[in-house]
């Protein structure tokens, strides 16, 4: 989680797309926070090529929060049932 981590960081402080604010961890999960400082087009856009190139595309939640609101939408996988929470 901290190499993901860490490698978000310096991805993101190269194009300031986003910043990388912190991170969680629970029984079973890790978050991490990003904020875009745009739009999350290519926040994502980065955030998959890397969780793929890493091998963990598939194993992985993404989520986004909604600028109008505390709820998450999540993005990936596509075909995602349940309910997302932190």
């Amino acid at each position: 989680m901290l190499h993901i981590e860490e490698t978000l960081i310096q991805a993101f402080s190269q194009n300031s797309f986003a910043l990388v604010d912190g991170h969680d961890i629970g029984p079973s999960k890790f978050n991490i926070f990003i904020y875009p400082t745009s739009t999350w087009a290519p926040v994502l856009e980065r955030v998959y090529a890397f969780l793929k190139l890493r091998g963990v595309l598939n194993d992985t939640v993404v989520a986004k929060r909604l600028k109008t609101s505390e709820k998450y939408v999540v993005v990936w996988p596509e075909q995602f049932k349940g309910a997302f929470e932190l």
